[in-house]
């Protein structure tokens, strides 16, 4: 089959950029044509796969996420049976849905003002086009929470929306010489034996809570406090998160790392996996923290906050997060042996189904693309 693969923008550290281009490889390893469609491409390109990337000329966001949209039907290759969209658009056969409702935050969040934006309008339009019960786009979904938020705003028929299950990198579990390994890579990260290693992964630094965990941090008691260290590792602009860091007296022991490829090293190197989101769809990095051997402390609004309580792996926390209660819950999982979570987090990686949404990705394309 020939399919074609949308994505707005490629950024190499990115989830949802992950995910396409694994989709990608494996419909690839089925003997399948791929073309990818983007409007950038940060990184390195992929040899083996045909890559048309358009010129935009709009400023804003919202209007070059209007002519993206725009450009994909009009050099959509007639060759193609599927097209697989990675962000909300207009004429896809097949969404793959790892962005939150639009229509919630514009509804639930914001003013009538607001909602009255190019801004809004072009985001509420673009998403209807893959949600409205007019279109014929089969949707994956990733949360069950957000399907029900999905049919809240936009009545989408059952039979169009597909739950996947998880699919992490299986590179994360903790290798069998991690004994070993974990105090060579600490010394080679300059870590002392006294430290405490906390860890957040992933941009957008307001949104998956930094600064809870920077607060978090400074209620810490001491002497617990002075052994404690926080890396986040993430493109984002980190300012006012170093200026929070300095106002709680703890810039000293905070590094913000920007983007990295030695993820799965660093979470090896860590105590703690930190993602005290304000709003997440899933959090797949928390069970990429948790199959790393780290016990982690998420939000409940993470839709894979679940499977922290279900398998023991650390704390989640509800409602008007504390830097007290935040200091709690570090304290909890920083006191407790680390051979308690490692063996939880080996029989966590050994049982639960949290590998395979590539395959099923790929066989929902498939059947999609044979009709």
């Amino acid at each position: 089959m020939n399919l074609g693969f949308a994505l707005f923008n490629y950024f190499p550290y990115g989830g949802l950029e992950r995910d396409m281009l694994t989709f990608a490889r494996v419909c690839q390893g089925r003997g399948h044509d791929i073309t990818i469609y983007t409007g950038e491409w940060q990184g390195d390109k992929p040899e083996d796969i045909r890559l048309i990337q358009f010129e935009l000329h709009a400023y804003s966001n919202h209007a070059r996420a209007n002519e993206f949209a725009v450009r994909l039907q009009q050099a959509r290759d007639p060759k193609h049976h599927a097209m697989v969209g990675f962000n909300k658009m207009p004429g896809l056969d097949v969404y793959y849905a790892a962005d939150v409702c639009y229509a919630e935050k514009a509804f639930e969040e914001r003013n009538i003002f607001y909602r009255m934006t190019p801004r809004c309008r072009t985001y509420l339009a673009l998403e209807k086009s893959v949600f409205g019960c007019d279109s014929k786009t089969e949707i994956m979904m990733i949360s069950k929470a957000q399907i029900d938020v999905y049919r809240r705003y936009y009545q989408t028929p059952h039979e169009r929306l597909h739950l996947l299950p998880p699919g992490i990198n299986r590179e994360r579990i903790m290798p069998s010489n991690y004994d070993e390994m974990r105090p060579k890579l600490r010394a080679h990260y300059g870590l002392k034996d006294t430290d405490y290693l906390m860890i957040c992964v992933g941009s957008d630094f307001q949104r998956k809570g930094v600064d809870r965990a920077l607060r978090g941090m400074a209620a810490l008691r001491e002497p617990l406090r002075d052994h404690v260290k926080l890396w986040v590792a993430g493109r984002d602009n980190d300012k006012p998160f170093r200026a929070l860091a300095r106002k709680l007296g703890i810039e000293t022991q905070v590094s913000f790392l920007g983007a990295r490829d030695d993820v799965a090293q660093l979470l090896w190197s860590a105590d703690a996996f930190l993602h005290l989101a304000y709003s997440e769809n899933t959090g797949t990095v928390l069970l990429e923290g948790m199959v790393a051997g780290l016990p982690v402390i998420a939000t409940d609004v993470c839709g894979y906050a679940h499977y922290i309580v279900d398998n023991e792996m650390g704390c989640v926390l509800g409602g008007a997060v504390t830097p007290n209660q935040v200091a709690e819950a570090m304290t909890h999982v920083l006191k407790e042996k680390r051979s308690v979570w490692h063996e939880r987090s080996r029989l966590f990686s050994d049982k639960a189904d949290i590998f395979s949404m590539p395959q099923h990705a790929a066989d929902l394309i498939e059947q999609v693309a044979s009709h």
